[in-house]
C-alpha cells in the first residue's frame, strides 16, 4: 500500500507571496527564488519536477486545477506527468526553508537600521517596522507608520473629532456646519452681554432678558425702533405722538383701499350679472323663435318631437348659466366678507386711537400739573433768594445828627 502524499501547508501557514529581494544583505542565489513570483521563497514547496514555489504561490497556481510547470517549459524539461502541478503534488522543502531563513537580512524601508536573519524578519520585523510606508484609509495620504498617530490626531483632513461642547462626533471638514447647529455651543446675549449661554437655552434667555432689544409694538404700522424690554414703556410714552401719527396714516391707507375696492368690486359683479341676464334672455328668445318656426312649417305630429329635441339644449344652457351666476355670487360674497373684515380692523384701530388719545390727555394733564408745581417752586426760590439778599446787607449806620 502506497504511503499517503504529504499535503501542502494550509493558507494560514503561508498566506503571503515571497519576500522582496532587497531584504538580503548578501548576493542572492537563483535556488532561493520562487518559480512563480520570482521573489525569495517563503515556506517553500518542491513539486514533483523539482522546482520550488512559495506555499502561497503554489496553492494559487493549482487552485483552478492542474497546471503545466512554466519553469519546466522555459528550461525545455517538460515531461508528463511529473511537470504537471496539482494539489497534493508537492511537499514542504524543509532544507530549502532552513537555508532561506538563515540568510542575513536587513530592512528595506528607508531610514530603518534593523538587521538580522530572514527568519527574524518574518517573525518580528515584517509589518511592524516604524519606517514602512502606509496609506491613510480616510484621506489616502502616504506616510511612515510612526507618523500615523500624529496624522490621525492632527493632520488628516478627514479625521473625526468630538465636539468639546456636546461631545458628538463629526468630521473636521464639517466643524463650521456643526458649530451652527450644536445645541451646547456657547452664545453671547446681544442685550446684557452675558457669555457662554448654550444655544438650546438662548431663546429662553432672551425671553426674560430685560436688556435684549425687541421691535416696538407699533412696528406693524411703521415704527422702526428696537428698544430694550425694560425701556419699552418709556419709549411708548415718549413717542406716543409719533405712534399716533403712524397709526393714523395706516388707517387712512386702509380707508382709501376700502373706498376704492368696494365700489369697483360691486360694479364689476353687477356688470357681470347684467351680462349674464342679457345672454340668458337672448338665448331664451332664440329658443322660442326656433320652436315657433318649426311649429309653423311642419305638421302637428312632428312639432312635439322638435320641441323635445330642443329641451335638452335649453336645459344645458340654463344649467351653464346658473353655474356661472352662482360663481359670480360667490365672488361677491367673498368680497363682502373681506370688506367686513377690513371694517372690523378699522374699528379695532379706532378703539386703539381712543385709548391713545386718553393716554395723551392724561399725560397732558400730568404735564400741566408738573408745570404749575414748577412755577410755584420757582416763585418760592425767588422769595428765598430775596430774603437771603436782604439779610446779608450791612446794617445802616446810626444817625449822628
Amino acid at each position: 500500500m502506497a504511503a499517503p502524499e504529504p499535503s501542502p501547508p494550509s493558507s494560514q501557514e503561508g498566506n503571503k507571496p515571497g519576500f522582496p529581494k532587497k531584504i538580503l544583505a548578501n548576493n542572492l542565489e537563483d535556488k532561493h527564488l520562487c518559480n512563480s513570483c520570482q521573489k525569495i521563497l517563503r515556506r517553500p514547496l518542491q513539486a514533483q519536477c523539482g522546482h520550488r514555489f512559495c506555499s502561497f504561490c503554489f496553492i494559487k497556481t493549482v487552485s483552478s486545477g492542474p497546471q503545466k510547470c512554466s519553469a519546466c517549459i522555459e528550461e525545455d524539461l517538460f515531461e508528463e506527468p511529473t511537470s504537471i502541478l496539482k494539489l497534493g503534488g508537492a511537499f514542504p522543502d524543509n532544507a530549502a526553508r532552513r537555508e532561506v531563513e538563515a540568510l542575513a537580512a536587513l530592512c528595506p524601508n528607508e531610514g530603518c537600521t534593523w538587521t538580522g536573519t530572514v527568519k527574524d524578519f518574518e517573525a518580528d520585523h515584517e509589518g511592524n517596522c516604524d519606517f514602512m510606508i502606509i496609506m491613510c484609509p480616510s484621506c489616502k495620504e502616504l506616510m511612515r507608520a510612526n507618523e500615523q498617530e500624529r496624522h490621525n490626531e492632527r493632520e488628516c483632513p478627514e479625521r473625526t473629532l468630538n465636539c468639546k461642547y456636546c461631545k458628538e462626533p463629526f468630521l473636521l471638514k464639517n466643524i463650521k456646519a456643526h458649530d451652527e447647529i450644536c445645541p451646547k455651543y456657547p452664545m453671547i446675549c446681544e442685550g446684557c452681554a452675558k457669555k457662554k449661554i448654550p444655544r438650546e437655552k438662548y431663546v429662553d434667555h432672551i425671553k426674560f432678558c430685560s436688556k435684549f432689544k425687541t421691535p416696538c409694538r407699533f412696528h406693524v404700522v411703521g415704527c422702526s425702533t428696537s428698544v430694550e424690554k425694560e425701556k419699552i414703556h418709556d419709549h411708548e410714552c415718549q413717542c406716543s405722538y409719533e405712534h399716533l401719527n403712524l397709526l393714523l396714516q395706516f388707517i387712512m391707507g386702509i380707508k382709501v383701499s376700502l373706498e376704492s375696492l368696494q365700489p369697483q368690486s360691486l360694479e364689476v359683479a353687477s356688470k357681470r350679472l347684467q351680462e349674464l341676464h342679457q345672454s340668458l334672455r337672448g338665448l331664451e328668445l332664440k329658443m322660442s323663435k326656433l320652436g315657433g318656426g318649426a311649429a309653423a312649417s311642419m305638421q302637428g305630429a312632428i312639432t312635439p318631437t322638435l320641441l323635445t329635441s330642443f329641451t335638452p339644449l335649453s336645459s344645458a344652457v340654463a344649467i351653464t348659466l346658473e353655474l356661472q351666476l352662482q360663481n359670480e355670487k360667490k365672488k361677491v360674497a367673498e368680497l363682502s366678507q373681506r370688506c367686513q373684515e377690513l371694517e372690523l380692523k378699522v374699528s379695532t384701530f379706532e378703539n386703539i386711537i381712543c385709548v391713545l388719545n386718553r393716554e395723551m390727555e392724561r399725560s397732558s394733564t400730568t404735564m400741566e400739573a408738573y408745570n404749575r408745581q414748577h412755577r410755584l417752586d420757582q416763585d418760592k426760590i425767588e422769595i428765598l433768594n430775596n430774603k437771603v439778599t436782604y439779610t446779608s446787607l450791612p446794617p445802616e449806620p446810626p444817625d449822628t445828627a
